[in-house]
């Protein structure tokens, strides 16, 4: 058999044993049925130092269709499970978006009908509620995401049965990351370290510099908000293939979140962390000093909005985020109120970016 039948078997057994404790409760013991499932957020969310990442407490929500209020959402649940069961089954895929229309239906009589979905992020919760109810993530689904990450460099990949060379036209073009983790084989890596960046435009123009071939490096970004596949191939290349990591993000507190997201992990994905979180990654920049340390002129600096303010204060109460590097960043950026983007390095010349300030910061940190 197989190793991804023998998986989809399991995850369909375990998705029937939840529907048999449910029809057991009903049915032989005539009480209420329930499903504990554990909480996912910041209020359940803790800082590991043996780890150094973001993981899972131990907090559990108990759900069960007693009040009419909590109908709904165990109802969800369980129209999902089935869903996820009947994917399987078909033997097919599908994004989180096609797994909503998948489950979409109205509710309630003539008078009163409603959306079974309030929209696509309660479907996106009930996703999440099944990786949680059958410990499987939804990867062995065959449910992901609408692809994002984009790599380049030299690293060969095997998707299915293709052979997939990524430093071809590597000052061209980049590989979409198949969002199907599972699918991908990472067969060699030749390059000495990998480099990732928050946006596509910025890979775009480090990428046609040369920086690739001259550095021997892998560039990879997440395009803003990194997908778990995307998470998951920097992971690897940095604990299989022993590559160090490096990331870079604008100089404002939301970059510095979504570069944190490889090397910490996140709060809403806290349960999966130990798959997706790389905490020997270094995030170099672009620090908040690199703005006047690299004389970002006035007129490519952006002012900081009261949002970007309260979540910088937020930040430095983080307990991952107490070193004094980083409590001297964002002070600065609190006191100054300006952040700036990594295009704003264009400015001083489209190639400055690849040419000056990347060089300097991984010699600076001993990767070049």
């Amino acid at each position: 058999m197989a190793a991804i039948d023998k998986r989809h078997k399991e995850t369909i057994g375990k998705i029937k044993l939840i529907m048999k404790d449910i029809c057991k409760d009903v049915l032989s013991e005539k009480k209420m049925p329930s499903l504990d499932i554990t909480k996912i957020g910041y209020d359940n969310t803790v800082w590991s130092e043996e780890k150094r990442m973001l993981t899972i407490g131990t907090k559990t929500v108990h759900i069960s269709p007693d009040t009419t209020k909590k109908i709904p959402t165990f109802s969800q649940y369980i129209v999902m499970s089935n869903a996820v069961r009947k994917l399987l089954d078909e033997e097919m895929e599908s994004t989180i978006r096609g797994m909503y229309y998948a489950t979409l239906s109205t509710v309630g009589d003539e008078g009163n009908k409603q959306k079974f979905w309030t929209s696509q992020d309660a479907s996106d919760d009930a996703i999440k509620a099944v990786e949680l109810l059958t410990g499987v993530p939804r990867e062995e689904f065959s449910v992901t995401s609408k692809p994002k990450g984009m790599i380049s460099g030299p690293i060969l990949l095997r998707v299915g049965g293709d052979i997939i060379d990524c430093n071809l036209g590597s000052r061209a073009t980049s590989q979409l990351i198949p969002t199907n983790i599972m699918d991908v084989e990472i067969v060699d890596v030749k390059a000495d370290f990998v480099m990732v960046v928050e946006k596509d435009t910025v890979l775009n123009n480090i990428r046609k510099s040369g920086f690739i071939q001259k550095y021997n490096a892998i560039l990879m970004t997440g395009s803003g908000e990194p997908d778990r596949a995307t998470r998951m191939m920097v992971k690897t290349l940095n604990e299989v293939w022993k590559k160090p990591v490096v990331v870079f993000a604008d100089a404002d507190p939301w970059g510095l979140g979504i570069a944190l997201r490889y090397k910490i992990g996140s709060e809403s994905l806290s349960y999966d962390s130990d798959r997706l979180v790389t905490p020997d990654a270094k995030v170099l920049g672009m620090m908040f000093s690199d703005i006047y340390d690299y004389n970002i002129p006035e007129v490519a600096r952006l002012a900081a909005s009261e949002e970007d303010l309260n979540r910088a204060v937020d930040m430095k109460k983080k307990q991952w985020l107490k070193d004094k590097k980083w409590q001297k960043e964002l002070s600065l950026f609190l006191k100054n109120k300006e952040k700036c983007e990594l295009d704003a390095f264009f400015k001083h010349g489209f190639r400055y970016l690849a040419e000056t300030y990347l060089p300097q910061k991984l010699r600076e940190s001993g990767i070049l």
